[in-house]
């Protein structure tokens, strides 16, 4: 059933197309990832089929009764109203009368607030507020917490509760997933793959589109194109389309060339010339004109320092501890981090982790414990909440510090071709950073930062708004990085792609490091889990053998333990080579690095079981 149409719409920014014709049908279950380019109109496609904006041509058609409810890329920031409010906002009428209903009950004014239950009835609004208590502790929110104080994820909560407590038919979500922590971001998964409405989704997450969406819509430079599957399926397909697109563009310009040799021929060939031919060559020229090129793959580059001046020791962090009043954030941890490795850090919102950041960059003081950095540290530092950008500064004097040259790898260049390996046109390098959209923006700060020499860059959140070809180009350059990376994400795959260790704040101060990736973290906690509970099962195992007289081993358990002292050695053996390995600092710098650590978790997890398994037959 056809809840939305798009009939030829076509809307225009200035001179450029951001929708050209697009027409597309939105029928009832489905979940549709909007997939594109920074800068490609995705939110703006979103805000038509939310009427938020009218499209200069064609028609969008809504079925009569269904209700659209919108939830926009960029929480608001000042809002001084406090969280019950907000989301009863969602319900119109009888929100703002039970929003007043229920300050007039807190302030003790129950006789102003009985004036108001005749309004609640005719409204049969009981049923809704009991719905936005419910609302608010789906998403843990406190009813009292006021909108301005919360961090950027904790609003996008709020304001998705807003969106929900509508009960729309379609669900349009504009990047729901930003500054959210993992944690929160699965919930979410799980609840939208559950949801029974109409979803139009953007997000660059894989992962959790992934997880979720049945339908792609593909924009790309004013087109939509539908794929009718998942996006593992579409990326695949969009790739082969792509694919075909570059060499029948390659035909065509090779047989421009051809024509144009051709019409400049000489003065017999001119008298004689098919006129058709010649009309044919105008509109290959116009095409040629007019076909909006596919913007190139973004040309990302670090700028490493020395690196025989960087030191191989870059943090040593003993016992570590760090509270702000009676919260404790840290407790007594202790790490290594050698030049060279790639660490992911991971936790809920307010756990810590960029208080984590501040205190190994010296910008925070630890409550007790001890940091001890390498005195050649050189820091490129990209920070999550953009606080270097000033609105008015033009994008190329933001990067080189207002020269029109800077220096890349020991080389000059102009800032304006710097600025065009991150998809910035001249026009765009010398316009006000105000007129960016959060993608380019943190294009902007990944362009500034990899300008500078710098043997550690510390990343906190530097995925949020960027499309999934810049995504991926990044991941590539973070693998082929020489110097230390310490990164903030709640990116899964990208942690997957990058990372070597990973850093969980688990809440309460107690802070874990595990070998690998997110799934890697998975598996090693899992792990400790079922290690956990053979544990606590073991003593009452004991006590009942107490009670019951010892059975003979069988013959398949006799051999069991004869062998068990020969695989316990083999694996202690094995353990102690690639400790061996990993206390030589330079080894770190070897791509095998990261597997034998992977390699270590497994064999230390392998060997307790193996000790429990000769406990037991003992």
């Amino acid at each position: 059933m056809p809840l939305i149409t798009l009939d030829s719409i076509s809307l225009n920014f200035s001179e450029k197309p951001i929708l050209n014709e697009v027409s597309a049908t939105i029928l009832k279950g489905d979940k549709i990832a909007l997939i594109g380019r920074n800068g490609e109109g995705k939110s703006t496609f979103m805000r038509v089929l939310a009427g938020v904006i009218e499209p200069d041509d064609g028609k969008l058609k809504v079925k009569n009764g269904v209700k659209i409810s919108y939830l926009e890329q960029t929480p608001p920031e000042d809002v001084d109203k406090n969280l019950f409010d907000i989301v009863a906002e969602g319900l119109g009428e009888i929100g703002e009368v039970l929003s007043r209903y229920r300050y007039l009950m807190t302030e003790g004014e129950s006789d102003k607030a009985m004036e108001l239950q005749a309004d609640i009835d005719r409204l049969d609004g009981w049923q809704h507020l009991h719905k936005i208590e419910s609302m608010l502790n789906r998403f843990t929110l406190k009813p009292e917490a006021i909108l301005s104080t919360l961090s950027g994820g904790w609003r996008r909560r709020v304001m998705l509760a807003r969106a929900l407590i509508q009960e729309p038919n379609v669900l349009l979500l504009d990047e729901p997933t930003n500054h959210m922590d993992i944690t929160a971001i699965l919930d979410l998964e799980k609840m939208l793959k559950d949801y029974h409405g109409t979803l139009v989704l953007i997000s660059h997450d894989r992962s959790f589109v992934a997880g979720i969406v049945n339908k792609v819509f593909d924009l790309d430079r004013g087109n939509l194109a539908v794929f009718e599957c998942g996006y593992k399926a579409y990326v695949k397909r969009k790739d082969n389309l792509l694919n075909s697109e570059e060499v029948a563009n390659k035909r065509f310009d090779k047989k421009l060339a051809q024509e144009e040799v051709w019409i400049r021929q000489g003065i017999k060939a001119r008298r004689t010339r098919n006129e058709g031919r010649v009309r044919a060559l105008e509109d290959m020229r116009s095409n040629f004109i007019n076909r909006r090129q596919k913007q190139g793959k973004v040309k990302i580059h670090s700028v490493a320092e020395d690196e025989k001046r960087a030191s191989k020791l870059v943090f040593e962090v003993k016992k570590m501890s760090y509270s702000i009043g009676d919260l404790q954030l840290i407790k007594e941890f202790s790490m290594l981090v050698l030049k060279g490795e790639k660490i992911g850090i991971i936790g809920g919102n307010g756990s810590g982790k960029s208080t984590f950041i501040k205190l190994l960059l010296d910008q925070l003081q630890p409550t007790s414990g001890s940091i001890r950095r390498s005195k050649t540290i050189k820091l490129a530092y990209f920070d999550q909440m953009r606080e270097l950008l000033e609105p008015n500064m033009k994008a190329m004097d933001f990067v080189s510090g207002g020269a029109d040259h800077i220096n890349i790898g020991g080389k000059s260049k102009h800032v304006i071709g710097y600025l065009r390996q991150f998809l910035f046109t001249g026009k765009q390098a010398m316009a006000p950073i105000k007129m960016f959209s959060g993608g380019e923006k943190n294009r902007l700060m990944l362009a500034k930062i990899l300008s500078q020499p710098a043997n550690l860059l510390v990343l906190d959140e530097p995925t949020n708004d960027l499309d999934v070809e810049t995504l991926e180009l990044l991941e590539e350059m973070l693998v082929e990085y020489t110097g230390t990376l310490i990164l903030i994400s709640h990116d899964r795959t990208f942690l997957n792609n990058v990372v070597g260790s990973t850093i969980v704040m688990e809440g309460e101060g107690d802070i874990q490091q595990y070998a690998g990736g997110y799934d890697d973290y998975l598996l090693q906690k899992q792990d400790d889990l079922d290690n956990t509970t053979k544990v606590k099962n073991k003593p009452k195992a004991v006590k009942e053998s107490n009670n019951i007289p010892k059975k003979k081993l069988s013959y398949k358990q006799q051999q069991e333990l004869e062998k068990l002292p020969k695989k316990i050695e083999k694996t202690e053996i094995e353990i102690g080579e690639i400790q061996q390995q990993l206390s030589d600092p330079e080894f770190f710098q070897l791509p095998e690095s990261q597997d034998a650590l992977i390699r270590l978790a497994r064999l230390e997890s392998d060997l307790e079981c193996y000790y429990e398994k000769w406990s037991e037959l003992e």
